[in-house]
């Protein structure tokens, strides 16, 4: 029974991983699609001067690099606990806690990807969360104008329903 459990628990986590790439790929798909019908064929488009790693990229490339770069670091987190669950005999008491921790990292990004949503319901053009310890970093693109203290007000009221963070525990930057 504690085997059927365990193996429940890591197809559910894999499920939950798959679903986060797919969902990832799916929306670069859709903001390629986007940035095509937006940038016809013969006109140019200047470039914002954003640097990411030595590299200038746009506002709309830097949101996708780095939903890319997390969910590549969190493959490779439960890549490496799969690893260490399949090498190594494990008491319950340890598989309990590596299952914990796999739990937890596929619901923070399940908790991201909703935050995620939900400002993008709200206006914004894209935006990138991150959800670390006690603290929640909320990168936005800047609309037109910049950040208001109404825009920064919703997306602090979105952040405080969806996770138990008090205001002095979210952090929002704007990426211009």
């Amino acid at each position: 029974m504690k085997v059927f459990k365990r193996n429940a628990v890591i197809l559910t986590v894999i499920v939950f991983v798959c679903a986060a790439v797919y969902l990832n790929w799916a929306y670069s798909r859709s903001k390629e699609a986007a940035a095509d019908t937006k940038n016809p064929a013969g006109s140019v488009q200047e470039p914002s001067g954003l640097y990411y790693e030595g590299e200038v990229v746009s506002v709309s490339d830097y949101f996708s690099v780095v939903r890319l770069d997390r969910q590549q670091a969190r493959d490779a987190a439960i890549s490496q606990i799969n690893e260490a669950i399949e090498t190594m005999s494990m008491s319950q008491e340890a598989l309990d806690n590596t299952m914990a921790q796999l739990m937890n990292i596929s619901q923070l990004s399940l908790n991201e990807a909703e935050i995620e949503s939900m400002i993008k319901a709200k206006g914004f053009a894209d935006c990138v969360v991150f959800l670390k310890d006690d603290t929640v970093f909320v990168a936005v693109a800047s609309p037109e104008g910049g950040l208001t203290e109404t825009s920064v007000a919703q997306i602090a009221d979105i952040i405080t329903q969806e996770t138990s963070a008090s205001l002095d525990q979210i952090r929002i930057v704007e990426v211009k």
